[in-house]
């Protein structure tokens, strides 16, 4: 493993999956970048984002001093912070949405297309156009490294299939999106689909053909980055709504009451939170993105 001072802390995550055949494609480079975006994708709140950066920070000064672990460590949670910050911003999460429901204003950095709770159908559209660009690459590093070791078989009939796959739904689409030229693309897109599901049995046998309810799994998996980006604004929401409740409705005590649920309820948010986005960053890496190429081993 060869990689620059932004991808060798991501090293870490790598190892801990499995240590890379020699010679084989080497992903870390891919973790480095969709791991911390993942993160931020699950989390989307610019407050909780920066308490995770600021513990990365921590790490970083304390024991990444020390041990190396920790050094990779809090790099990996400043850059999966920064992410969450970025998208926070945009997607209107700066703990929940206490700018309009407390505090009196909108977050002038709100990119209205993607606010979460108003268009999580955007949301979800770009979710799986991500997983289909993600596991596509998945695809490609499989490929070369099936070849590179000769097994053409296997290139076949678990990478390269899939995009004979791909062209023909493409086609078929056209044709029913576009008339004009719609018996030519359902043609073109019926046998792309057949030739998939006879490389499939060619390559793994009468159930490869199974294998296309694989496929479609790893690509909606995706879609999980926007149940945690709602979940996480959700929850944040339901706090605020609650604390304000006690300060309008409970006499005397309720702003101390409000305080108690307000600290309280998003300490308990942000680490069930950043726990979820860590675990299921590392899934979409792990499961569905090395399940397609990655190559154990020991080393030279």
């Amino acid at each position: 493993q060869q990689n620059g001072w932004y991808a060798k802390p991501f090293e870490y995550l790598v190892d801990m999956y499995s240590p890379v055949r020699y010679n084989a494609m080497d992903p870390t480079i891919f973790v480095a970048i969709t791991f911390p975006f993942f993160f931020g994708f699950c989390l989307t709140d610019a407050i909780y984002g920066l308490l995770v950066a600021l513990i990365g920070v921590v790490l970083l000064k304390g024991l990444g001093k020390i041990k190396e672990s920790m050094h990779s460590f809090g790099w990996i949670l400043i850059w999966s912070g920064l992410w969450s910050v970025i998208l926070g911003l945009l997607t209107n999460g700066f703990i929940g949405d206490f700018p309009e429901r407390i505090a009196g204003f909108r977050l002038p950095t709100v990119f209205a297309p993607v606010e979460a709770f108003k268009h999580p159908d955007t949301i979800l559209i770009i979710a799986i156009a991500i997983g289909l660009l993600y596991t596509n690459i998945g695809f490609i590093l499989g490929a070369i490294n099936n070849l590179r070791y000769g097994n053409v078989k296997d290139a076949i009939g678990s990478q390269i299939c899939w995009f004979v796959f791909e062209a023909g739904l493409i086609f078929l689409a056209l044709g029913y999106l576009m008339p004009a030229i719609g018996m030519i693309g359902y043609i073109l897109g019926g046998i792309l689909v057949i030739a998939t599901i006879g490389m499939l049995i060619w390559a793994n046998g009468a159930y490869g053909v199974m294998d296309i309810f694989g496929y479609m799994g790893d690509v909606l998996s995706y879609a999980r980055l926007l149940a945690l980006c709602l979940a996480t604004g959700g929850i944040a929401m339901t706090v605020n709504i609650l604390a304000k409740m006690m300060t309008d409705m409970v006499p005397v005590i309720g702003i101390v009451l409000a305080i108690i649920v307000f600290f309280g309820g998003h300490i308990a948010n942000f680490a069930f939170q950043v726990l979820g986005a860590f675990i299921n960053a590392l899934r979409l890496n792990y499961v569905e993105f090395f399940s397609q190429f990655f190559m154990e081993g020991k080393g030279k």
